[in-house]
This record gives structure tokens, sequence and C-alpha cells, in this order.
């Protein structure tokens, strides 16, 4: 990284490299979702690496009391934290659920913070006072790794083969928990590393815009939503092709359903199906603009978070939901609400190289404290012991 950008670096040592308070954390590793939890663990991981915080496997009692209200079909990850300094302690979990009015009824109940990925505040309200003094907000997130990493690596496998055979034991079917396993091994070869997501303003960028996006197989999705968010994402793609020609990169994910209906809109970005995401990642590091849609039920997608570590300028539809630091609509991204608004806040960016440096800058600003895992654990920490 440039020192002219070490700004990450700076916040890191910031953030993270004070030991006082000194937190222990114990991590329940019993049942964990690698893809959904692997942002929360990485930061973890690194925030050990430097010294700032001890992190462990929950064991013994408290292990115990939280596997009673975990619950393996909800992607709920656990931690307990320890300040050392006055022996204080709290139970805290995070829930990265889409659905901002879905609930881990027990962990709100029996838990002392409670992290969420999707806030909107009318939903949060309709819970019970002493559940809403709980919930806080996360800021964007993307599944990532850290390297360097392998103690934790091995943990995790080792993990997982546990919790494999305890469901094996229990009656689930043992094929089923098979294709479990190679399923979390899969996630873990191609889960990309942090280094592979970032750069900093410095960093040249092709003068393009990026949209790549996924379409549901109504027959395999059911639901109103469906059919609305397949037609807003292929207009969105008919609209910027028409609207910004060759400077528009991407297209549709290539799917069977998406190959056979909207043949003329598949991406031009990955030619197939089975690119490595990996490979995609580092691709998309190299344009200067990244547009994001949101996700069902109204979240943030995880590809806003990675357009943040990768210092594309966001351009992104209306976010609804809250973060528990701002996001400012014409500091951090340029907003919009139609695919023809979309194509004209790209083109501002096009044409003028002074507004898409200012937003770069900003929003590496905004990844660095706010969003980069290590450091955004470290606040979640500090909030919830505080």
């Amino acid at each position: 990284m440039s020192t002219s950008y070490d700004y990450c670096s700076r916040t890191n040592m910031k953030a993270a490299g004070s030991h006082t308070p000194h937190f222990r954390v114990d991590l329940l590793i019993d049942e964990f979702n690698l893809w959904l939890h692997s942002y929360f663990i990485a930061g973890l991981v690194q925030l050990a690496e430097v010294q700032s915080i001890t992190l462990r496997a929950m064991s013994g009692q408290d292990r115990r009391k939280c596997l009673t209200v975990h619950d393996s079909s909800y992607p709920l990850l656990t931690l307990k934290c320890t300040d050392t300094s006055r022996d204080h302690s709290r139970l805290i979990c995070f829930d990265p659920r889409d659905q901002s009015n879905v609930w881990h009824t027990a962990a709100l109940e029996k838990y002392d913070i409670y992290y969420k990925r999707s806030i909107y505040q009318p939903d949060t309200e309709r819970l019970i006072r002493s559940q809403q003094v709980k919930v806080r907000p996360i800021n964007p997130m993307f599944a990532t790794w850290c390297s360097g990493t392998m103690a934790w690596n091995a943990k995790l496998i080792v993990a997982s083969f546990v919790k494999a055979g305890h469901h094996i034991f229990t009656g689930n079917s043992s094929r089923k928990t098979i294709s479990s396993i190679l399923d979390d091994l899969r996630t873990f070869a191609f889960l990309s590393t942090l280094n592979n997501y970032e750069d900093n303003p410095v960093g040249c960028k092709q003068k393009q815009v990026l949209f790549q996006t996924r379409l549901w197989d109504p027959s395999e999705e059911k639901g109103d939503w469906v059919e609305d968010c397949n037609r807003h994402r292929v207009e969105m793609i008919q609209v910027l092709r028409r609207r910004l020609g060759a400077y528009c990169v991407g297209g549709l994910i290539r799917t069977p359903y998406a190959e056979q209906n909207y043949p003329e809109l598949l991406s031009n970005l990955t030619l197939t199906a089975k690119a490595k995401r990996p490979e995609f990642i580092s691709l998309c590091r190299k344009f200067l603009i990244r547009v994001n849609v949101k996700a069902l039920f109204d979240a943030v997608p995880y590809s806003l978070g990675e357009t943040l570590a990768a210092n594309n300028c966001l351009v992104s539809e209306s976010i609804r939901n809250s973060f528990a630091t701002p996001l400012v609509e014409d500091e951090h991204y340029l907003g919009f609400t139609t695919p023809d608004e979309c194509a004209d806040r790209c083109l501002e960016l096009l044409d003028t190289a002074d507004s898409a440096d200012r937003l770069r800058e900003a929003e590496y600003a905004y990844y660095c404290n706010a969003v980069r895992p290590q450091n955004a654990m470290w606040m979640f920490l500090e909030q919830a012991m505080s």
C-alpha cells in the first residue's frame, strides 16, 4: 500500500493496537456458518494476531449454556467477551440474516447484546422494550477471510467435522451431513482473503461501470418478490447498457434460467457459471464504478461491502436499513431510485474525475474506520462492553 495512503494501517493501530481494556473473547464454534460468519471471525482473528484480544474456542459451562440457546436452523454467531481489567463479561451475538423483521427470540431473551445485519427501525420498534435496548446495527459486511491463520483454519475445520458427527449420531441423514461438510470445505477454499478485496485511492481504475447480478428461477423460488426482483434487475441491465454502451461491464450471472430467458443480457465479464469467486473479486477491483441494488427483503447486499473494500465509486440504490456508522449519500456514495437515474449518476462520475476522486477518498476513510473486519469488530466489542 502506498505510503500516501496508509490510513487503514494508521486506523488499525489506533483502533486495535491499544491494550487497555484487554478483552478475552470465547467464541462458540460448535455451530457456525462459514459464509455468513466469516467476516466476524476474520476480524476477531486479526485482533488476536495483534494481541488486542485473547481469542479462544468457548468451552465448559459457557459453551453448554449457549448451546441451549442456539438453534441450528438460525445462523447466529455467539461469543462471550470479558473485560479482564474489571472482570466484566457479556454474551454477544451477531445475526447476519437478510430479514429485518426476523429474530432469534431465545437469543434476544438470554444474551446481553444482539448485533443485527439488517436493521430497519420500524421492525425493531415492534420488539418489547427490554429487547430493543439490546439490539445494535452493524456496518456493511462481506464474506472474507484473512491469510496466515492456520491455527484457526484447523479449529474451524475440526469443528465442522465434530458438528457433522453429532448430527449423524442424533439421527440426521449421513448423506446430507457429508454434503454439508463438503460445502463448508468448498466455501473455505473459495473465500477471498482481504488482500484480494482491498484497494485504495492510489490504485488505478478502468473507466467503466460494473453491474453484475443474478435472477431467481420462479420454478424454484416462490413469492411475489421473485417476479418483481427479476424484472427490476433485467431493466437495470437494459438501461445501463443502452445509456453507457461500452462503459457498462457485467450483466446477468450465468444460470440455466438466465441463459434460457435472457441470453442477450448474460455477463460479459465472467463467461462461465463456474467462475471462481477469488478471480471475480480480483476483477471487481479494476473498475472505477460499481452499481449496487438492494438484496432480498430490502437487505444491504454483500456487494456493497465488497465495493467499499475495492474502493470502486459506489453508486447504490436507496439504502433503507441503518448502520452503526452512517453511510452518507453524496459523501460516501451516490444514490439512485430508477435505472435512468443510476445511469445519470454513473455518467457524472465518468465525466468528472475530481468527483470520482473525492468519492473514493471518502469511501476509503469509511471502509478503514467502519468496515474493515479488524476495526469493525473492535468497535463492536468496545461498544458492547461500555
